[in-house]
């Protein structure tokens, strides 16, 4: 009975444990040269790395763009950035689709995440240097 119960908590604890581990990996297992990476671990790892890179260059440049645009401006920027988010999320989640489950699954999912955020940096950049004449560039009302 003892192992029965036993054996009956660990099964249901096991689902559970696996669902809110971190889907990154530790960082010990990120090599000091990414180019040398020799696991599936450390090749996520340096994925991981990458996409936290373009993440921060992403925050940086989308806080400077909002801090110098109007309320109104904000607002509307707030909500691309939403459904951009989401689209992202989306479009790297299908393209991961192709080895869902397998130990490639987070590389492919952040080297997609990192493509598309450093896109989308370079989109929000252009509005932070609008060449003269572009009407289509909304140009930051405060500095």
């Amino acid at each position: 009975m003892r192992r029965t119960t036993a054996l009956l908590c660990l099964s249901l604890a096991l689902p559970w444990a696996a669902a809110t581990a971190p889907t990154t990996p530790p960082p010990n297992e990120l090599p000091a040269d990414c180019s040398k990476a020799e696991t599936q671990r450390q090749i996520n790892a340096c994925a991981y790395a990458d996409f936290e890179h373009a993440q921060a260059a992403y925050a940086a440049t989308y806080r400077d763009l909002s801090n110098g645009l109007d309320n109104a401006q904000r607002t509307l920027l707030r909500s691309a950035q939403t459904a951009w988010l989401q689209y992202r999320t989306a479009a790297c989640d299908f393209e991961a689709a192709g080895v869902r489950g397998g130990s490639a699954e987070p590389m492919v999912r952040l080297q997609c995440q990192s493509r598309m955020t450093r896109e989308r940096t370079a989109e929000l950049r252009r509005h932070l240097s609008c060449p003269e004449g572009d009407v289509s560039c909304v140009r930051p009302t405060r500095r």
